[in-house]
């Protein structure tokens, strides 16, 4: 899969860029790995590779394509598998060893990789040659003032996160395999780490579930709703991307990587989508807001008893997007759970006292949910809906810019390089704000409701929330 993302409107801005789109003289390489396919018995005459530059490349239609047809069917020879990476050496120590690695898949396919680049002759030396030598758009390579364009995000911390997890893994491997680290070193392996992170593709290879990176198949960039799907066809012999409706001479062939936050996308490919919405209208960006009780709350003890049903000891980050879903009712649950006296506590004990015996905490973990899901009474929803305020202004304030401010450099700023780093950042907290800003209305509608005492009032109220579509989750 390619690490860039392109809208069909920026395809058009490209190819003006690149003339005719076509691939210079100077990028033989690719001519190379093409042949080197073909002469393996890959097959890809409907699409074209075109290079935008800067590392950003896609595929186009060289004839209309319909609906149902093979647009590339890459032998299974070509393809670098996990099991690839178990049979070697340094992939046997590891099984042998039973470390704990960060994600094993992508391990073993990093392992063969880097192994087999040192050797020249390699079969899969054509394809080593056209993967992008450096990774710059990747935020665990970025420099100081580009991550500082994620100032107020949570994201900064989970880059940090995968960097160590790369290190630790690292110096695992080589502490089972010390020939390892003589033959890559630790810069190599996250260039490796991320390669493989945005490129593999899950695949079940005759009955074995297994990760596979996929020659020319990676090339396509990422469009929703998806225009192509993908498997390993078993008859054939070979990985194929199929298309799924009829598709334009020259116009660029995207695949999906899936419904995913932003977060996703950039952290594991490079890019953010400016419009990250699903043909329902659904928007899967998510904020991680954190939950934590305080140690010097009285209840402090039997408090953490309802958490450990979830988990939560004492602290946790919830993963919350715009719309209802479960995210979102355990957040509320648990907001409610931390502001709670005692009186509240005895009412959901006193809800759940049918399931006391064999629960360690006296709390049967499937009733907590259900109970939990509406509002136990409203002192305890005024300061949940308060605490739930708080906490979305706190998390606004640590934001150098405001949502309005970024949805005008989007749209205004001709500084803005269309597939920078800033760009791609800009977009990525601009998505967190859309979801902190409707936690934060919608605890203020909630407690503008709760002081409201007229019933007529509030049912005037209640209509023309309705009227203006606020009860329906906007994105």
């Amino acid at each position: 899969m390619s690490a860039s993302y392109e809208t069909k409107e920026c395809t058009a801005d490209r190819n003006k860029i690149s003339a005719d789109g076509k691939i210079p003289p100077s990028q033989d390489k690719f001519t190379v790995f093409q042949r080197w396919l073909q002469n393996n018995g890959a097959k890809f005459s409907k699409l074209e590779l075109r290079d935008y530059g800067d590392e950003v490349r896609g595929c186009h239609a060289t004839r209309p394509l319909e609906e149902d047809e093979i647009l590339i069917e890459i032998p299974l020879k070509c393809l670098i598998t996990v099991e690839m990476g178990q049979e070697t050496n340094v992939g046997q120590k590891i099984l042998s060893s039973n470390i704990e690695l960060d994600a094993p898949k992508h391990i073993f396919l990093m392992v063969f990789m880097l192994l087999d680049m040192k050797n020249p002759a390699s079969f899969f030396r054509p394809y080593y040659d056209i993967l992008p030598p450096t990774l710059s758009n990747m935020p665990i390579f970025w420099k100081s003032h580009e991550l500082a364009y994620l100032e107020g995000s949570f994201l900064l911390t989970q880059i940090e996160e995968r960097k160590e997890a790369i290190e630790a893994d690292y110096h695992a491997i080589c502490n089972i395999a010390p020939e390892f680290g003589r033959l890559a070193t630790l810069d190599e392996f996250k260039w490796a780490r991320m390669c493989v992170c945005s490129r593999n593709f899950g695949l079940i290879i005759n009955g074995l579930r297994t990760a596979a990176l996929v020659p020319y198949a990676d090339m396509l960039n990422h469009y929703r709703p998806r225009e192509t799907k993908w498997q390993f066809d078993h008859h054939l012999q070979g990985f194929t991307i199929v298309s799924m409706q009829s598709i334009g001479s020259g116009m660029q062939v995207y695949d999906s990587y899936g419904q995913k936050c932003n977060h996703r996308f950039l952290l594991n490919y490079g890019f953010s989508v400016e419009t990250n919405v699903e043909p329902d209208g659904f928007c899967p960006n998510e904020v991680p807001v954190l939950l934590q009780l305080s140690n010097s709350d009285p209840l402090y003890d039997l408090k953490c008893s309802l958490f450990r049903k979830e988990s939560f000891l004492p602290s946790k980050r919830i993963r919350v997007c715009v719309a209802e879903n479960e995210n979102f009712h355990t957040l509320l649950t648990f907001l409610r759970i931390i502001v709670a006296d005692q009186d509240d506590i005895d009412q959901i004990t006193h809800h759940s006292s049918r399931n006391f015996a064999g629960s360690k905490s006296g709390i049967s973990e499937s009733r907590i949910g259900r109970n939990m899901h509406s509002a136990l009474n409203e002192a305890n929803e005024t300061r949940a809906m308060r605490l739930l305020e708080a906490t979305m202004k706190q998390y606004l304030a640590a934001y150098p810019d405001t949502y309005e401010s970024d949805c005008d450099r989007l749209a205004n700023d001709k500084h803005l390089a269309p597939f920078s780093n800033e760009r791609h950042a800009i977009i990525q907290v601009k998505g967190e704000k859309v979801v902190l800003n409707f936690l934060l209305e919608f605890a203020q509608t909630v407690l503008h409701f709760l002081s409201i005492r007229d019933p007529d009032l509030y049912r005037d109220e209640l209509h023309n929330l309705q009227d203006k579509g606020k009860l329906q989750c906007e994105i």
